[in-house]
């Protein structure tokens, strides 16, 4: 038995060295596959393809939605790059000049592509601490995903229930189809006044519980709750099987709502259109 993941969730991790603050921050929502998108200082994007592959191998459907950013504090490990600080100060006056209202600060300045230079090796530190910490971070979206998916599974549990209790007043009700379908033909038969032959009324009303006949309905309804606890029972990766269930389960209901001859069946095929539409919203969820 696995368990069962919700496609929503999220996951922070700040992380503080001698050398650098870093701040991972990660969110989750429901999606038909994986959809990943990555915003992260330019000095990171040779990380991309390193990051997507941690959260390829760990997750399989949702829209992730990754922010990492991070701040040196060691200021005796860095080297201006004099050049480029110059090359950017021109272009600043410059601004000024033309937008006076322009308000450019010294931090935007060093964060500036190529202002700082990192002493040898602190990129590579750096990187290894954002790889590392991203990987855990992914972990602990993926266990906030199993919880949320422990209350989806509790829910849609209490709304099989609610099924199988709408079903039971339509089974109550599968005996007594033929006399409730003749007692309705012959009480607008005496608001009319005629005579009709018996065998002939016995046709029609052969004919009219026939079309009213929803024994089929009940029992395929019975079966798709057993599926689909069966479904949930199993766990993993099971969300587009559950999705496909609620189409079976949305099917049933309808018919039962056209062929539905009484008050009763139809006020109980409501019902369950709408618990299936509750349980159809919570399976868009699952992974």
């Amino acid at each position: 038995m696995a368990d069962i993941s919700s496609m929503t969730g999220s996951s922070n991790k700040i992380i503080n060295t001698d050398r650098v603050n870093i701040n991972i921050d990660i969110t989750s929502v429901n999606n038909r596959f994986l959809e990943i998108y990555l915003k992260m200082p330019d000095s990171l994007r040779h990380l991309d393809s390193k990051l997507r592959s941690i959260i390829q191998e760990k997750l399989t459907r949702g829209k992730i939605d990754c922010y990492i950013s991070y701040a040196l504090n060691a200021t005796d490990s860095l080297n201006i790059n004099q050049e480029v600080l110059h090359a950017l100060a021109n272009a600043v006056s410059q601004i000024n000049k033309e937008l006076p209202q322009s308000n450019v600060n010294a931090l935007e300045i060093l964060n500036y592509p190529g202002v700082i230079s990192q002493e040898g090796n602190l990129q590579e530190k750096i990187d290894e601490e954002i790889l590392k910490n991203f990987s855990e971070a992914i972990d602990n979206l993926k266990e906030n995903r199993k919880k949320e998916g422990i209350k989806l599974k509790d829910a849609l549990i209490s709304r099989l229930d609610k099924i199988i209790e709408l079903s039971s007043v339509v089974g109550e009700q599968l005996d007594k189809l033929v006399d409730l379908e003749r007692e309705r033909i012959l009480s607008k038969i005496s608001t009319l006044d005629i005579n009709v032959n018996p065998e002939r009324l016995e046709q029609e009303v052969a004919l009219a519980a026939q079309r009213a006949d929803v024994r089929e309905e009940y029992d395929r309804l019975l079966a798709h709750v057993k599926e689909v606890k069966s479904i949930l029972d199993k766990g993993g990766l099971c969300g587009k099987r559950l999705d496909f269930m609620m189409q079976e389960f949305n099917r049933e209901s309808n018919t039962l709502a056209s062929k539905a001859s009484n008050l009763e069946i139809t006020k109980v095929a409501v019902e369950l259109k709408v618990v299936v539409e509750q349980m159809r919203e919570q399976v868009q969820n699952i992974e």
